[in-house]
Order: C-alpha cells, then structure tokens, then sequence
C-alpha cells in the first residue's frame, strides 16, 4: 500500500512540474515571439531623441525634444513639428500585418542589408529600441520591418503596417535633414515696420522705400516721392509681411552652380527693418525648366530663387513673395 501511495505522489509530481515545464517553456515562446514583433511605443509622450539613417542614400537626420517641449534639429534649430507628430503616430499605431513566407526569407534579408532606414527611439534619455524599416509589400499596404530592442535583435523581419493607415510606412521616416528644415522666412505686423525696400533691377522704375513713422507713411521711387499711391492699398500692403515661407530647399544645384548664381546681380533686393530687427534677401529669376525652347531663355513663372540671411539658397513663389517685391502693383492708384 505504502509502494502505491509512493508511486502515486511521484507520478503528481511529474505531472505538476511537466506542466509548469511546459508553461514555462510556452511563455519563453510567447517572450520571444512578442520581442520580434512587439514595435509599438505606448507612451510617445516620453520619447524625446529620434535618430533615422538611411544606409542607401547615406543620410542621417537627428530631432529632439528641448526643454520648451519643442522638436529641433541635433543644433538646436527649428524643424517642421508636422513630421515629427508623422513619426510619433507611427511609433504608436504600428501593428504586425504577417510574417515573411519561408521562401522569401533569406531573399528580404538581403535586400534589407542593402537598403534600409535605421530608426532609433530614445525615452527619456536613453535609447529604447531600432526599427529597420524596408521594403514595401508587393500590394503596397504593409512594410518589411525588423526590430532591435536592449535585450535582443529579431533575426527575422516581419510584415508591419499602421491601424487606420492603408499604405507603406518608410515615407514617414526620412532622413534628408532638408525636409525638416522650417520654411519661415519672416511675419512682421504692419505696426513694427519702419522701412520696406525693394531694388528692381529687371525695371528700375518699379523700385520704391516705405517710411513708417508716427507722422504717417511716406514712399519713394528712385530717391523722387512717389504721388500715385492709394493710402488704404497702402495699409494693405504692409498687411501682407506675416507667415512669409520659402516653398523648398534648393534640390537642383550644386555649390559650384550655387556660387555662380551668387555672384549674378540680384533681379530682385528686398530690405526691411522693423523696431527689433531687420531682415534682407536678394531674390533671382529662374529659367522655366519646362521652357520648350532652350536656345531661349524663358523664365519660370511660378517660382524665383532666393539667398536667406544665412547665404542659403531657396526656391520661392511669386503667390508669396510676388505681392511684396511688386508693390507698386499693389498700392499705386
């Protein structure tokens, strides 16, 4: 009797610990799995340095969060709030669409090594974890991604996509530092300008210099007072200095082309000074890249160059810029 009692209680505990063998086992199996797919960031809130490097075009971008809770660039310096919040949503939405079949495997591996963007995630100070983010799916509505966390590095990538989201998420992370920068130029109110001048080198007769002082308003035409402006155009005019942007970084030209156009007498000067501050930008016609005729230089009716304060080259529109360089269109009777 005794023997059967004996035999009875070993063959319980065989039975208890295979099962917590096995339940041990299931949620190692379970951990490991989840570290392999497991890319969402709860808590956004507490990331605050993102860094993406894109190994095919060689670029690497940083944002951070300053301590005014504001995205800037790795020196400090404004970048579009708009494509980091991009990012966050991502990092909060992502969600596992499958798995790379067996047979494609060893394939996305490769294609992944040679061409890939590496985002690091940092909360509080300290990195959290990397995605590497590759190709699209072949229907375009789910991302090749492989995960990098503290503990472990996914030897897989899988297949990734975004709740609400129909498409492909690399777009959402580029690296070109180009399409972070800020596109405000100036935004001064009509009541703190004290002097606008334009410089028309394309037809002299359409320079001018606005005066702005308690007494009112005064205008010149190459050093000669100007008689034919509408008092109240006049207003409107230096209503229209607020949310001046450039349209885009300089993608067409190299330093080399860059100088040359520097050393070209500006079509165009605008100067203004205001009661804190001033501000000047030379501005230059762009020839019509759609021109038919190339023997013939036709000139881009939509958009213009310009050098910032800081020499940097932009493209501008005249719908922005056009109202202020012109403003004898504007305020002339």
């Amino acid at each position: 009797m005794k023997k059967i009692i004996i035999i009875a209680l070993g063959v319980v505990t065989l039975a208890i610990l295979g099962y917590f063998a096995l339940n041990l086992s299931q949620q190692e199996k379970v951990s490991d799995d989840l570290s392999l797919i497991d890319f969402a960031v709860a808590d956004t809130a507490a990331v605050d340095r993102i860094e993406i490097y894109d190994s095919y075009l060689n670029q690497k971008v940083i944002v951070k969060r300053n301590s005014d809770n504001v995205w800037v660039d790795e020196n400090g310096d404004c970048v579009k709030q708009e494509l980091v919040e991009t990012m966050l949503e991502t990092f909060l939405k992502v969600t596992l669409k499958g798995y790379v079949p067996d047979g494609a495997l060893e394939n996305m591996k490769k294609l992944m090594m040679a061409k890939h963007k590496e985002v690091k995630i940092f909360k509080n100070g300290k990195w959290h974890k990397t995605w590497y983010v590759g190709h699209s799916t072949s229907d375009h509505y789910g991302t090749h991604m492989l995960l990098e966390t503290p503990k472990r590095k996914s030897d897989n990538p899988v297949i990734m996509g975004m709740k609400g989201f129909y498409g492909i998420l690399e777009p959402r992370f580029t690296a070109d530092p180009k399409q972070y920068q800020c596109s405000e130029l100036f935004s001064f109110d009509r009541e703190e300008i004290l002097s606008v001048q334009v410089v028309n080198n394309v037809n002299a007769s359409e320079s001018f210099e606005i005066y702005q002082d308690q007494s009112g308003v005064k205008i010149f035409s190459n050093g000669q007072p100007f008689q034919g402006a509408n008092e109240d155009n006049v207003l409107f005019y230096l209503n229209g200095f607020k949310n001046i942007h450039f349209n885009q970084p300089n993608y067409a030209y190299d330093d080399r082309q860059i100088d040359s156009i520097r050393q070209l007498v500006p079509d165009y000067i605008l100067k203004i000074k205001t009661k804190k501050s001033s501000f000047e930008m030379n501005y230059h016609r762009r020839p019509d890249p759609e021109a038919e005729h190339k023997e013939e230089i036709y000139w881009d009716p939509d958009y213009l160059w310009g050098f910032m304060p800081n020499g940097e080259l932009v493209r501008m529109q005249y719908y922005t810029i056009g109202p202020i360089i012109f403003g004898m269109e504007v305020f002339a009777e």
